[in-house]
């Protein structure tokens, strides 16, 4: 034995691997194919049962609806007035009576049969009711000689009875009581197939079916299968769970317990075919293994080899993958999870690379509106005092709206500001733009107080207003235009709205709205300025319809701080 292990140490890993290989792989292979042939067996027997069970669960929804049904007419009709008058009033003649039962009781009971054809008559038996009248009303002792009578326990308020025979019946009956005394009771006489008849028509294909009440009695029974599969006793549920694939269901109202059922027998015989269908495939499998596994064992040291020289040249610093392979083996899912992780490491350098270029270019661009900033000012302070010596308000209060534009615009270079600024610079910029369109369109804001002190990115509303605007109120044809500004805290996240009732646009132009580039500032710079200061997560959201308007929202977190890039 030492011998024997000996030599066994003295092999090249080459052939020890592909020994481990060999050995390694028949052992699972049997064990696979073992546990293959009883788990495919409980896979199918679950499908089958989850399906029996679906099909159950919908039949059984249907009926429990009907009988919620059938309940709320029973407890509409206890709690009628008109009921109670029939059974508490005494009448002081069999005509009085008369009148009464036809111009209340008749109308009353028959109207529900007209909607709901299974309804084959609502009967009231009550002891002040003297003589039948039709299947309306009956003397209480009527029912009480009745076979279905003694069923009748003293719970619950409607109680569920099969009435047995050649024509079946379903009755829901509820008792009135006087002083723990029965004064009446309300029948509800049901076709007895036309109830069940969603759970019967699921009896096809060697299936077959049982309810059972409350208390084990056989409310229905029946199946449709094929001889070999034919069931002894269809009536013992505790034969049909031994032999068959059993599914239960049970109605809370009625009591009823719904069990579906199909044999063993069939699934069972399936599930062997299929084995029996594997050994072929199976064998090649082994085949496969001896014959593939020094080629294998070969292979992977060799790639071993090659990943390893190759580390060692992305260690000092080349940072390419030069193995390439095309196996699904472990050693193949090495190699393409170490290229996926340098091109991902690769992509990365890039992405920040370019960000820094990205955010350096939008930045350059909010620097050109920063030009002499005091000079403007104060070209603007002595164009206020000038329309104020000349008494011309109408000057004043643009150059005003004006410097407060470019004040909150410029912010002494900061690309970020409060959303209360924002708001400030877009009121300034729109009472300009009200004058120069002469008031022809009605501002709306809608700002939540506690929204605005939150950050946000400088001058990310004049470009939406701006083109919403020239682009959507400017070409309307409305005769009542309005543009709404809103600012609301939603979450961890901060909303800011504009949005128009202008022409609109299709939603294929709202979904590349942020591709377009305006002049200066423009939509697709908002959308960038947002993704490269937050994350790719969020970006502006266009909601239009043609003819009706658009709504554009910026989407910013109000907890997070934005993106640096040094």
């Amino acid at each position: 034995m030492k011998k024997w292990v000996q030599k066994y140490k003295d092999l090249k890993y080459r052939y020890k691997l592909t020994i481990m290989m060999i050995l390694c792989s028949l052992i699972p292979v049997c064990v696979i194919s073992a546990y293959t042939q009883m788990r495919t067996i409980q896979i199918m027997q679950e499908k089958e049962e989850s399906g029996l069970n679906q099909v159950l669960e919908q039949s059984v929804d249907s009926i429990d609806n009907r009988v919620q049904i059938y309940i709320n007419l029973i407890n509409y009709l206890t709690y009628s007035s008109d009921l109670r008058e029939i059974m508490e009033k005494e009448y002081r003649s069999d005509y009085e009576a008369y009148l009464a039962y036809t111009e209340i009781a008749d109308p009353l009971f028959t109207m529900p049969q007209l909607y709901h054809e299974e309804i084959r008559s609502i009967t009231l038996y009550a002891e002040n009711i003297q003589v039948e009248h039709g299947n309306t009303l009956a003397p209480l002792f009527v029912a009480q000689n009745q076979s279905w009578y003694t069923e009748i326990n003293e719970k619950g308020t409607v109680q569920w009875l099969v009435k047995q025979g050649n024509k079946k019946e379903i009755l829901a009956v509820r008792k009135f009581y006087q002083q723990d005394k029965i004064q009446a009771m309300l029948v509800l006489t049901l076709d007895y197939n036309r109830v069940l008849e969603p759970f019967a028509d699921l009896l096809t294909e060697n299936r077959g079916g049982l309810i059972l009440d409350e208390q084990g009695n056989v409310v229905y029974s029946g199946y449709h299968m094929d001889t070999p599969y034919k069931p002894d006793k269809e009536t013992s549920l505790n034969y049909l769970k031994e032999h068959y694939v059993c599914i239960e269901k049970k109605i809370e109202d009625t009591k009823w317990n719904f069990c579906l059922y199909q044999p063993k027998e069939e699934l069972e015989k399936s599930v062997w075919t299929l084995l029996l269908g594997n050994i072929p495939v199976l064998l090649l499998c082994l085949f496969l293994i001896l014959l593939l596994g020094y080629f294998f064992s070969r292979k992977m040291v060799e790639r071993l080899e090659q990943l390893t020289e190759n580390m060692n040249q992305i260690n000092l610093g080349l940072r390419k993958v030069t193995v390439v392979s095309q196996s699904k083996d472990e050693i193949g899912v090495l190699v393409r999870t170490f290229t996926r992780m340098m091109d991902e490491i690769n992509k990365l350098i890039s992405q920040v690379y370019e960000a820094k270029i990205k955010l350096q270019k939008t930045e350059m661009k909010a620097l050109q509106a920063q030009i002499n900033p005091h000079f403007l000012y104060n070209s603007l302070s002595i164009i206020n005092w000038k329309a104020i010596e000349a008494d011309n308000e109408e000057i004043s209060r643009i150059t005003l709206a004006l410097s407060t534009y470019y004040r909150t615009s410029l912010n002494k270079g900061e690309t970020m500001t409060i959303a209360a600024n924002e708001i400030r610079n877009i009121d300034a910029y729109l009472h300009i733009q009200l004058i120069m369109h002469d008031n022809s369109f009605q501002v709306i804001k809608e700002v939540q107080e506690d929204a605005l002190s939150y950050s946000v990115p400088k001058l990310i509303l004049q470009p939406l207003v701006e083109n919403a605007i020239e682009h959507g109120l400017d070409v309307s044809e409305k005769e009542e235009k309005w543009l709404k500004i809103s600012v609301h805290k939603e979450g961890d996240t901060l909303i800011m709205a504009v949005e128009d009732n202008g022409i609109g646009m299709s939603e294929e132009q709202a979904r590349s709205i942020i591709t377009y580039r305006s002049k200066g500032y423009g939509v697709r710079n908002v959308n960038d300025r947002i993704t490269l200061l937050y994350g790719e997560e969020y970006h502006l959201r266009v909601k239009s319809r043609q003819g009706e308007g658009c709504r554009i929202e910026i989407v910013i977190p109000v907890n997070k701080e934005e993106k640096r890039y040094e």
